[in-house]
């Protein structure tokens, strides 16, 4: 058992290593997210370090529970990890009849079942109808508002653009008077320097 545990931390180190000189880049990224994903499962330790020691006390206890009951270190090591009962279930012969009392018990779970299902099913029938109806108006009524807001929408931007070429007009027209002025001031001083 030793020498197959050693062999597979030699044989592991190997391939990490043959992997590294083959992608080392690769590798590097995969330590990387290793380590964090180490350094994240600690930090969660530390933060809330009970479960922890609550599981390894466990262990322990098992282990020398074990051990005092006169197994070896191994075995009671195996029992405290493993703390898995197999129970195997009973083979059912396909040849033996089911019992009686226990397919009648059956067909009156399943005629049960079901007849709570068509009942149940029956109710939200009968009330799809109506709900149908109130879906269909409320639908209209969603649309009509729609359609309200998409005219007043077009009105509003109607308007708008009426008002931005307005204000071009007003602007272009402040712009000529502004140089009609410049020019006319030019001029008035001209002739007062020739009077």
């Amino acid at each position: 058992m030793k020498r197959i545990a050693i062999a597979t931390v030699f044989l592991s180190a190997a391939a990490a290593g043959a992997g590294y000189s083959a992608y080392p880049e690769e590798s590097t990224q995969y330590l990387g997210v290793a380590a964090k994903a180490v350094l994240r499962v600690w930090e969660n330790i530390e933060a809330n370090p009970g479960p922890v020691i609550l599981a390894l006390g466990t262990f322990l206890l098992t282990v020398l529970y074990h051990k005092a009951r006169g197994k070896s270190l191994r075995e009671s090591v195996e029992v405290a990890a493993t703390r898995v009962t197999v129970v195997s279930a009973p083979s059912r012969d396909p040849s033996e009849s089911e019992n009686p009392v226990v397919r009648r018990a059956k067909a009156r779970a399943t005629r049960t079942q079901l007849m709570s299902d068509l009942i149940g099913i029956q109710n939200r029938n009968r009330k799809l109808p109506d709900e149908i109806l109130k879906g269909e108006k409320e639908v209209c009524y969603t649309e009509q508002a729609r359609d309200e807001a998409e005219a007043k929408l077009a009105d509003k931007q109607e308007a708008y653009e009426t008002a931005v070429a307005k204000l071009e007009a007003l602007r272009k027209e402040k712009a000529e008077a502004d140089s009609e002025l410049a020019a006319i001031e030019s001029e008035m001083k001209k002739l007062a320097e020739v009077a």
